[in-house]
C-alpha cells in the first residue's frame, strides 16, 4: 500500500484514539489505548498527562498494524484533545503535577473570587464567563493550596499541547485551545497580560498561539520510535475535541449545528464573530474565521456508564443493542421516571459545582429498564436545556456524534425531546477524525473547510415523532421544575 496518509491522534477524557485517513479522505483504520483517570477527592478529577503519550503511542501503533501502512508513507500527524487541562512544567519541562480536568470542581472559591473582582474583565476580553471548567481558576487553586509546587512551574501548556511537545519538542498551542485558558483576548487571539496577572507567571511562561492546520514542528527521533513511524514526519498545531467534532462532521458554516454525545455532552452552533453569550463557552474555528458558541452538559455517556455499573448491564454481553433492547421495554417518558445527570455538577445552563443530580418520582413499578431509559431522556432534557442558550435560527442542520451517537434509540430520543430532525452521522470518531482532516489540510497547503466537506460521511437522519415530542414537552416541564429544587438545595448559602 502506498501514497501519503495522515494521522489523527484524539486525546479523550479516559482515552486515546487515532485514525489513519488515506490523502483522498477515506479512513483505513483506528486505534485506541485506555488511561487510568484518578478522582482523590468529591469533585476532584485528574489525569497523568505522560500517560496521554504513551496511549498514543500504543493506539497509533495498533492503527498501523491493522491498516498495513508502510510507517514510511504516514506524512502528517494532527492532534486533538480535552479542553481547559492546565500542563504546569518545570525548568526541565517535566510535569509537576497531574493534570486538572475540565469537569473538575475543586475550584469553585476561586471562581467566586473572580467573579466578584475580575468579571466584567475577563468577559470582556475573554468573552466568556469565569467558571470551574477553565484554566484559570484551576491554576489559581494550584497556586493557592500547593505553593511549593507551583513556585517550580516555568512553562504552561494545555489539554493535547503537552502531547505537541513530547512529539516534536515544540511548545506551541492552537487558538482554541489557547483560548480554553480563559488567559487570551478573543479581538486578537493573544495572551492578554492582565489577564495572565491574575494567575501570576510571566508570559514567557506560555507557548506560541498558532493556526490548527499549521505545521509546528516534526517527530523527533524517540517520538518516531514510540509511534512506530519514520522520524521528521509532520505536526500541525491541532485544535480541541470540539473543534475537531466539526470539522469531523463538516460543520464548517452557521448553517450547521452539531449535538455532541461523548463522555460530556454539548450543542454547539457556529457564528461569525466572537461575541460573549451567556452560559456558553466560546471558542475560534479551525478551519476559517468563524467561531462556534457550546454550551455544554458534564456527564453524558458518564451517566451511562454509571447506571449500566448501577444495574449491573457492564461486560461484553451487554452490547448496545442488548441495552436498546431493554431500555424499549420502557415506555417513553420511562413511566414517569426523571433522571437528572448532575454526577459531576453541572455547565449550562447553571454552572454549578454545588448542585447535585438524582431520580425523581421512584415508585415500586419501576424496574431497569425505567432506570436505564430515564437516564438516556434525562441526558437528552439536559440537552434541550443547552438548546435554550443558543440561536439555532440560521440552523438548517444538526449532525449528531460522539460515542453515544452508537445508539440509535438514544439519537431517536433526542430528536423527539427537541422536535427537531438529527442526523446520526456515520463517523467512528469525529474528533480522531477532523484531527486527520487539518492535519491533512495543513501538510498539503489544502483549504481545512473545503477538506472536511469534501471527506463528509454519509448521515442517518432520524425525524420526531410528533406525539412522542408532547409528552417529552410535558416531561421536560416536570425535568426543569425538579431541578430548579436541586440547584436551591446544594447552592451554598450566601
Amino acid at each position: 500500500m502506498s501514497g501519503s496518509f495522515y494521522a489523527g491522534i484524539d486525546v479523550g477524557s479516559g482515552s486515546v484514539k487515532a485514525t489513519l485517513q488515506r490523502s483522498d479522505g477515506a479512513v483505513m483504520a483506528m486505534g485506541a489505548a485506555d488511561y487510568e483517570t484518578c478522582y482523590p477527592q468529591p469533585g476532584f478529577v485528574e489525569q497523568d498527562v505522560d500517560d496521554w503519550y504513551s496511549a498514543a503511542c500504543a493506539a497509533v501503533r495498533e492503527a498501523l498494524k491493522r491498516s498495513e501502512i508502510a510507517p514510511a508513507d504516514v506524512a502528517g500527524i494532527g492532534l486533538s484533545g480535552t479542553s481547559h487541562v492546565p500542563c504546569l512544567l518545570d525548568e526541565n519541562r517535566r510535569p509537576v503535577r497531574c493534570g486538572i480536568l475540565w469537569n473538575d470542581q475543586r475550584s469553585g472559591e476561586q471562581v467566586r473570587r473572580l467573579s466578584e473582582s475580575h468579571g466584567n474583565l475577563i468577559e470582556r476580553s475573554a468573552m466568556n464567563t469565569v467558571n470551574c471548567t477553565w484554566s484559570l481558576p484551576q491554576m489559581l487553586w494550584v497556586r493557592e493550596n500547593e505553593p511549593e509546587l507551583f513556585k517550580r512551574v516555568r512553562f504552561v501548556l494545555f489539554s493535547k499541547d503537552y502531547l505537541t511537545y513530547r512529539l516534536t519538542g515544540r511548545l506551541v498551542a492552537d487558538r482554541s485551545t489557547a483560548c480554553s485558558s480563559l488567559l487570551v483576548a478573543a479581538a486578537t487571539v493573544s495572551w492578554d497580560p492582565e489577564l495572565l496577572q491574575l494567575v501570576g507567571l510571566p508570559e514567557s511562561a506560555y507557548p506560541e498561539i498558532r493556526a490548527s492546520a499549521e505545521v509546528v514542528g516534526a517527530l523527533t527521533s524517540q517520538a518516531a520510535q514510540d509511534l512506530g513511524l519514520a522520524p521528521g514526519v509532520k505536526v500541525v498545531a491541532g485544535m480541541l475535541d470540539s473543534a475537531a467534532e466539526l470539522v469531523g462532521v463538516g460543520a464548517v458554516d452557521p448553517t450547521v449545528g452539531v449535538i455532541r454525545l461523548g463522555t460530556a455532552g454539548g450543542v454547539m452552533i457556529i457564528c461569525d464573530e466572537p461575541q460573549l453569550r451567556k452560559g456558553c463557552l466560546l471558542y475560534p474555528h479551525p478551519a476559517g474565521e468563524y467561531w462556534y458558541h457550546q454550551a455544554g452538559t458534564n456527564s453524558a455517556t458518564t451517566s451511562l456508564q454509571w447506571i449500566r455499573g448501577v444495574l449491573g448491564l457492564e461486560g461484553a454481553e451487554w452490547s448496545y443493542e442488548r441495552l436498546e433492547h431493554m431500555a424499549n421495554e420502557a415506555a417513553s417518558g420511562a413511566a414517569g421516571l426523571l433522571f437528572h445527570p448532575y454526577l459531576l455538577g453541572e455547565r449550562a445552563p447553571y454552572w454549578s459545582d454545588t448542585i447535585r443530580g438524582g431520580f425523581h418520582g421512584i415508585t415500586l413499578s419501576h424496574g431497569r429498564p425505567e432506570f436505564l431509559r430515564a437516564v438516556l431522556e434525562g441526558v437528552a432534557y439536559s440537552l434541550r436545556d443547552c438548546t435554550g442558550l443558543l440561536d439555532l435560527e440560521r440552523v438548517t442542520q444538526l449532525r449528531i456524534c460522539g460515542g453515544g451517537a452508537k445508539s440509535r434509540i438514544w439519537c431517536q430520543i433526542i430528536a423527539d425531546v427537541l422536535g427537531l430532525p438529527v442526523d446520526r452521522m456515520d463517523v467512528a470518531d469525529a474528533s480522531a477524525l477532523g484531527a486527520a482532516m487539518i492535519a491533512l489540510a495543513g501538510c498539503e497547503r489544502r483549504d481545512p473547510a473545503q477538506t472536511a466537506v469534501s471527506a463528509l460521511k454519509s448521515a442517518d437522519r432520524i425525524e420526531p415523532d410528533a406525539a412522542r415530542h408532547r409528552l417529552y414537552s410535558e416531561q421536560y416541564q416536570r425535568y426543569r421544575e425538579v431541578a430548579a429544587q436541586y440547584l436551591r438545595s446544594f447552592e451554598p448559602d450566601d
